[in-house]
Order: C-alpha cells, then structure tokens, then sequence
C-alpha cells in the first residue's frame, strides 16, 4: 500500500486513488512546489516521510497531530519537525507552515493503517 501526498494539488491517494484534498503550506506557498524550500511558506519537502509516536494534542496545531520523521535521503533544506493535523477554526485554509494538513477523519484512518508511511511528490 502506497500512500501519497502532491504538493501542487494537496491531494491525497492511496495506491494511486484519490482519497481527498488537503493542503500543505499557506499564502503565496500553498500548491507551490517550487517553493518547498523556505521555511513557513513552503509544503513539506519532496520525499519520504513516515509516522512516528502517537497521535498527541499540540498546542499550536491541536488535536490528533501526527510526527512526520523524513527519509534520511531526503532534501530537506534545513527545514523539520513536520506534523499532519487539522485545520484552522477561525483560518480555514491557513493553518499550514508547511505540515499536511487533513480532516480528523482521514488523520484517524492513517493512524489505524498499516502503513504509516506516506510519500510526498511534486
């Protein structure tokens, strides 16, 4: 099972199907590949990416926040600590300083797969 994130569509598939949109990054870096290099603006970079501890509330990003631990091969750009969690209440759409960000549905699906692996393309 393969499960993937596109930085330029926010969409995210399993084996290769459509599962549903999110989004990674906000303002002038939301759907913005090019720009997964700065900090706070950018998605998350390119690459493998996998889950790691449980799911935990964070006072920044609140409930059912993901750790995402990179590949060592990827490129990171001196960027880190990247989560999958929920939107914005009072922001839709603006939640994002890079990290995945998904409906508390989807992020409980992830969580009870088998794979918590996810790989983030262009």
């Amino acid at each position: 099972m393969t499960r993937g994130f596109q930085q330029s569509t926010g969409n995210l598939t399993k084996d290769g199907y459509f599962i549903i949109q999110g989004y990674a990054a906000k303002g002038k870096g939301k759907y913005k590949p090019d720009v997964e290099s700065i900090p706070d603006i950018g998605p998350l970079p390119r690459g493998k990416y996998t889950i790691i501890g449980h799911p935990f509330h964070h006072s920044h990003t609140g409930t059912y926040s993901m750790r995402l631990q990179p590949a060592p091969h990827n490129k990171m750009f001196g960027r880190a600590g990247f989560l999958i969690y929920g939107d914005s209440k009072n922001h839709p759409g603006e939640a994002s300083d890079g990290g995945i960000i998904l409906p508390l549905l989807i992020r409980q699906r992830i969580w009870l797969s088998e794979n918590r692996s996810i790989e983030v393309e262009r």
